[in-house]
This record gives C-alpha cells, sequence and structure tokens, in this order.
C-alpha cells in the first residue's frame, strides 16, 4: 500500500504544482496508479476516492488525507511574508486641497499607495512618543 501512496502523493504534485514526473502525462500516470493500486489488492470504490482526492486544493488541508498533507503541495505553515499586524478598514474625510497634498506627499516619498503613508504617519508618531 505504500507503493500506492507514494504514487498517489507524486499525482497530486503533478496536478497542483505542475511537477512533471518522468515525461509522463497526468493521464499516464493516472492508468499507472490504477493499476498499481488494483495489483496490490485496492478496491475500486476506494481507488475512485482517492483519485477524487487529487481535486481538493491544496488550501483545503484539513480535508486532505494524512499522506497527502505531507506532499510539496500541501499547504505549509508560515508560507509567505510574515504579517505586519491587524488589518482595519478606515474612511477619512478631508478637503480636496488636503487629498492634492497627501498624493503629492506620496510621489515626493515614493511611497507605493494611500495606505502606506497613512501608515508611515502612524509609525511615525507613536515613535515619537515612545
Amino acid at each position: 500500500m505504500l507503493k500506492v501512496w507514494d504514487l498517489h502523493k507524486k499525482l497530486y504534485d503533478v496536478r497542483w504544482n505542475g511537477e512533471e514526473e518522468e515525461n509522463k502525462t497526468i493521464e499516464q500516470l493516472e492508468k499507472e496508479f490504477v493499476s498499481l493500486a488494483a495489483t496490490e489488492g485496492v478496491a475500486m470504490e476506494t481507488i475512485n476516492e482517492m483519485l477524487g482526492q487529487l481535486y481538493i486544493p491544496p488550501y483545503r488541508y484539513d480535508t486532505l488525507p494524512d499522506h497527502l498533507k505531507y506532499s510539496n503541495s500541501a499547504k505549509k505553515e508560515n508560507v509567505g511574508r510574515p504579517s505586519m499586524g491587524v488589518t482595519k478598514k478606515v474612511s477619512i474625510t478631508l478637503p480636496d486641497d488636503i487629498w492634492s497634498k497627501i498624493k503629492s506627499d506620496i510621489k515626493d516619498k515614493d511611497l507605493k499607495s494611500m495606505s502606506a503613508y497613512f501608515r508611515e504617519l502612524a509609525l511615525a508618531h507613536f515613535k515619537e512618543e515612545a
């Protein structure tokens, strides 16, 4: 059964990472998987269930069977940029001339967005207090 699980994991990685396996198409790998599983005595119902699991996206990590949770495609903890903090939506009403000055200031400081501008203001303000 370990060979079946290993091939199942390879199939999952091919589907979600696009990793090629020995220049075989996904269809060829699926046929190889069905053949191996049948040889190992796996019931057709289980084979069909395992083939269906190949379509579970990696971000639905909790629904993956255990052997797929350790595949290269499965969701990993601490992936991506670390969080800066909590995001809050804010709406601010200011006169048009102030908005123009803010836009100009954003260009002068080479900031990427309005959010970056207000983040910089808030962080500078509270660093002064510390």
